[in-house]
């Protein structure tokens, strides 16, 4: 069997972050997205990668996590490029 080198492997990954975000997209939509705050995300992010510890087969979860939260982190950086930012949280009015 023949290793990936270290740009195939990497690619490999890419594509399963790609395959991950579309289905994400399909599934919530950038209307949900872009009502997110940055804290909403952080919560999505964080749940994804501290699941895996809790798992009965903590390897094959950790890496599910990992994926979760990378294809997440991706969707965060779409929302904030097309929105200029983040929906601002509601105790960051400058009125308060």
């Amino acid at each position: 069997m023949k290793h990936k080198t270290p740009v195939e492997l990497r690619q490999s990954i890419f594509d399963e972050i790609e395959k991950e975000r579309a289905y994400q997209d399909t599934k919530w939509g950038t209307k949900f997205d872009d009502a997110n705050t940055y804290n909403d995300w952080m919560s999505y992010i964080g749940m994804y990668l501290g699941d895996g510890g809790k798992m009965n087969n903590p390897q094959k979860y950790q890496r599910i996590g990992l994926m979760k939260a990378a294809a997440l982190c991706i969707a965060a950086l779409e929302t904030f490029d097309r929105n200029n930012g983040f929906t601002p949280r509601h105790y960051d009015d400058d009125g308060l």
